[in-house]
């Protein structure tokens, strides 16, 4: 048997994602010694290792890892890694998980929920999955074919699966604070919150707000938290003047701090205000986002 630390040193993984794999996907099941301490079996560390060389050497993703080691024992990996490029579709999971959520049906809504991280990485399944649920379900309480208390539950089952994932990942301390928030008036967040887990997973710490937030409230978060980066988020154009107006504020209160806009009140050119220190993100600039 093998101490956590012992496993992480074999196997050159780091312990905290042991401890994510094994929160997110359930690969390793470690005893409990005497004293309490978490101990992996050889066949804890072959599964591990497994995994580690699937992405490494195949390049597959975490999830796509996952599903090929939970089907090897049955299927030879070559169908299995064949079915799993194949049946890359995501509708049938966006229909199964819309009935469960607006049947009240938490028990099968959080199944189809974790059958949809099983699959794929968090963030095709925050695009793919979630987002396309909740706007379905947006659009039909709109229209009157379901009830408000069916939107809420659909909406409330979705939030409380993805807010969890906050705290899967581990920090990097050398990398900035960020605050995170949509400002008083704007409700509609799914694009921050998606921004928000991809910079989570990268090990970025974020002080996440979500919307309707009032802005007389974080000069002291900002202080307090030695935040350096603000990323805010508005798809309502009646909102974009009054943000802006806060940001020149904040700007000379912390000369520090850089600001990080998105959502589709920026979409077109015109509604960008230039100011010093502020950038315009899309999704696909993402990735370079800590060098605004």
């Amino acid at each position: 048997m093998y101490s956590m630390k012992r496993a992480s040193e074999l196997l050159h993984i780091p312990v905290v994602t042991i401890r994510a794999w094994e929160n997110r996907y359930g690969v390793i099941a470690p005893r409990r010694s005497g004293g309490g301490h978490r101990l992996l079996s050889e066949e804890d560390l072959s599964r591990l290792r497994f995994l580690k060389n699937q992405i490494e050497q195949n390049g597959l993703k975490i999830s796509e890892a996952v599903l090929l080691l939970r089907k090897s024992d049955s299927v030879p990996p070559e169908q299995v890694a064949e079915q799993a490029t194949s049946s890359r579709t995501f509708d049938g999971l966006v229909d199964k998980l819309y009935m469960n959520l607006i049947h009240f049906d938490s028990v099968q809504a959080d199944e189809t929920i974790d059958l949809a991280f099983a699959l794929y990485d968090f963030e095709e399944a925050f695009r793919r999955i979630f987002v396309p649920v909740l706007y379905r379900a947006g659009t039909e309480w709109e229209a009157g074919k379901i009830a408000v208390a069916q939107e809420h539950f659909a909406t409330e089952t979705i939030l409380r699966r993805i807010s969890a994932l906050f705290r899967v990942f581990p920090v990097n301390s050398g990398l900035p604070v960020v605050l995170a928030f949509c400002p008083e008036g704007e409700r509609h967040h799914l694009g921050l919150m998606s921004f928000s887990l991809f910079l989570r997973k990268r090990g970025a710490a974020v002080l996440y707000l979500g919307p309707d937030t009032p802005l007389k409230d974080l000069d002291g978060i900002i202080t307090n938290h030695s935040v350096s980066f603000i990323a805010a988020s508005v798809t309502d154009r009646r909102y974009v003047d009054k943000l802006m107006e806060w940001i020149e504020v904040a700007a000379r209160n912390h000369p520090q701090l850089r600001f990080l806009l998105g959502g589709a009140a920026f979409d077109q050119v015109e509604w960008r205000p230039v100011k010093a220190n502020v950038r315009y993100l899309s999704a696909e600039q993402w990735e370079d986002w800590h060098n605004a």
